[in-house]
């Protein structure tokens, strides 16, 4: 009898202080992307079209991929402008490792202001779906890939 009440206790314990699922312990501000006068006009738009959808909660995923080992995706949970999961495959990370489309916007100026060559498709909403880019022309094995799916909460 004693055994079966410290498993109870415990448990009524443990559960307790779980966090909601989506939740993680120490949810991070969205780091808001903010057009420059030199940026490139597509990415303007783009950012323009997101910025006009006024979305605050969604799910992002992003796949990198290089010619190196493939790396699971980061999904990404964003509610109210911050990240409150992150998982990478199957495992929980810290929110400091997850996308949002403010972070993608930002990667993408990034490199286009170091990369020889950048190349991204948006959708009519402003999403980058796919992103290559490359960064020393006519260097073999030095592109780095990203897809990016997105959806809403």
């Amino acid at each position: 009898m004693k055994r079966t009440s410290l498993v109870v206790l415990l448990a009524a314990v443990v559960g307790a202080g779980a966090a909601p699922a989506y939740a993680v312990t120490d949810p991070q501000p969205v780091q808001p992307f903010v057009p420059g006068a030199n940026d490139d006009p597509a990415l303007d738009r783009a950012w323009q079209r997101w910025q006009a959808r006024d979305v605050d909660d969604y799910v992002i995923t992003v796949r990198t991929s290089c010619y190196c080992r493939p790396a699971p995706a980061v999904r990404t949970v964003v509610r109210d402008d911050e990240i409150v999961r992150v998982t990478k495959g199957r495992r929980d990370v810290g929110p400091v490792l997850g996308y949002s489309m403010d972070e993608m916007f930002t990667r993408i100026r990034e490199a286009q202001g170091t990369a020889d060559a950048v190349d991204v498709d948006y959708t009519r909403r402003g999403v980058p779906t796919s992103i290559t880019v490359d960064r020393i022309a006519g260097a073999a094995d030095d592109e780095l890939y990203y897809t990016v799916s997105l959806s809403r909460l």
